[in-house]
């Protein structure tokens, strides 16, 4: 027995000393040699917005496996799976024809259909709380553009179409002008359905509070390509040494919204991913378990690349060591949830434990989803999305026309890296975490 713990002790120790020295090493290789610049360059200035089922996703993982393989990955392919009829945008045209006559700031929410030319219709408001208000709103909504300030979940689609509505304006959830944008197959609205920015929604509300109904011109030219696609995730391997197929999975969405060029959701998740794997070939590191790198598809339509790719690797989630999904732009790493899981924090702890020389890294007794990890997390894997700074995330860039390089923090971006790098190269070569139920 003495001599069994003394062997425990001894590999723990020398489990510590490995990453000890890898630390520094990853650190070092991607402070001097980083290119997670060029990369963003290239996929958001050169390649630009890739939405799911476009041209633009395709030649974006054409260019990831294209730099996966230069990182020295190997199995680099594509995973396809039924994304169905993929949503194309077109011209949006609003304005007033009463009031001032202003243009207003509308755009189509995706995967709904359009108006089929412009039509004339005036506005009403529609907020309410509860469902029982909301069926007591519908008559008075026949024919008009209906303002949806507020009504609540359970509302049915069916019932405003069935209302005769002429269209739908939900308000963007930003503020400075900043379009939003949202929608996937089976949400709500799908049928001349718009998102206007908040301050032209107040303009709206505001002549409808002094007894003056607006009466707009709206056009929405966006709908549906007439055949189904097959949507893809790009897979890539770095071998681990050790026999038995246990693996760390790194994962962003190389998928963006369409009105920009998506630099930080997730042009940023995405080459940092790319970053831990070209630091460790370039440093000589071999993990024992195999790190893999998936970047999904679908992921604003409702995380379905990861679904799609649990659905399809269901015979390997066991092998499955842990899962770090980085979605919240390009801010310093400030923590790691540990989601809860008294199991999950001790390992985590000592995975961590060698990015104290980029500040207090904490785990914080907390869970946090919305991303592809909660795929993972919810059949039971240890799935983990790192806190971030969030700069002007939430509020401007994300799912916004201003979602550009510009609005990345290059020096917080590194240190991402370099935290992902060192808590992907603990969990390749340390303790097991176990699964839950």
């Amino acid at each position: 027995m003495a001599r069994y713990l003394l062997a425990l002790l001894l590999a723990a120790a020398s489990t510590h000393a490995t990453a000890q020295a890898a630390a520094p090493a990853l650190i070092a290789e991607i402070a001097a040699r980083s290119e997670m610049q060029r990369n963003l360059e290239e996929l958001c200035d050169d390649i630009g917005p890739r939405m799911t089922g476009t041209p633009g996703l395709q030649r974006a993982q054409e260019w990831a496996m294209r730099k996966l393989a230069s990182y020295g990955a190997v199995n680099v392919h594509l995973e396809a799976y039924e994304l169905g009829r993929p949503w194309q945008r077109g011209r949006a045209h609003a304005r007033l024809l009463n009031a001032n006559s202003l243009p207003l700031n509308v755009m189509q929410k995706a995967w709904t259909k359009g108006t089929r030319g412009a039509i004339r219709a005036d506005v009403a408001l529609l907020n309410v709380k509860t469902l029982a208000d909301f069926n007591a709103a519908l008559p008075r909504l026949k024919g008009k553009i209906v303002l949806a300030e507020s009504s609540p979940r359970e509302a049915p689609t069916q019932a405003l179409r069935d209302a005769g509505v002429a269209a739908v304006l939900q308000v963007s959830g930003k503020e400075d002008g900043l379009q939003d944008m949202w929608g996937g197959p089976g949400q709500r609205y799908d049928s001349n359905a718009g998102i206007i920015t908040r301050e032209h929604a107040n303009l709206l509300k505001r002549l409808l509070a002094r007894g003056i109904t607006p009466r707009l011109e709206l056009a929405l030219d966006g709908g549906f390509a007439a055949k189904s696609v097959q949507a893809h995730n790009v897979v890539a391997d770095f071998p681990g040494s050790e026999p038995g197929g246990e693996m760390v999975i790194l994962g962003a969405h190389l998928d963006s919204w369409d009105l920009s060029s998506g630099a930080t959701d997730n042009g940023a998740g995405v080459v940092t991913m790319l970053e831990v794997m070209r630091a460790m070939r370039a440093t000589g590191l071999q993990p024992k378990r195999t790190l893999r790198v998936v970047l999904f598809s679908g992921e604003e339509q409702g995380l379905l690349g990861s679904k799609a790719y649990v659905a399809a690797h269901r015979d390997e989630l066991a092998r499955i060591q842990a899962v770090l999904v980085q979605d919240a732009g390009s801010g310093r790493i400030l923590a790691f949830p540990d989601m809860q899981e008294e199991a999950w924090y001790g390992p985590m702890s000592a995975a961590l434990a060698p990015t104290k020389a980029l500040g207090e890294i904490d785990l914080h007794y907390a869970k946090g989803l919305g991303s592809d990890h909660e795929t993972f997390y919810k059949q039971g894997i240890p799935a983990f999305t790192p806190l971030q700074e969030s700069r002007n995330y939430r509020t401007h860039t994300q799912h916004s026309q201003v979602d550009t390089i510009d609005h990345i923090d290059h020096a917080d971006l590194q240190q991402a890296a370099q935290v992902t790098a060192i808590l992907a190269w603990g969990l390749l070569d340390g303790e097991r975490l176990p699964h839950i139920d």
